[in-house]
């Protein structure tokens, strides 16, 4: 009986799943993000490369 009072009792598992879900969150924003900035960061790096290798 005193285990299933201290199991319903502890709050770490709702906090587990609060981070876990945070943390997916994130990683979908991050993804989404990336997404979206792909193409341009693609082509600076690009011009960059171009520009570097006209010097040489």
């Amino acid at each position: 009986m005193e285990e299933l009072r201290r199991f319903f009792q502890d709050e770490s598992g709702p906090e587990l799943v609060e981070w876990a879900v945070v943390t997916v969150i994130l990683i979908l924003a991050t993804f989404a993000i990336l997404q979206a900035i792909g193409n341009e960061l693609t082509r600076i790096y690009q011009t960059i490369r171009d520009t570097l290798a006209g010097i040489g």
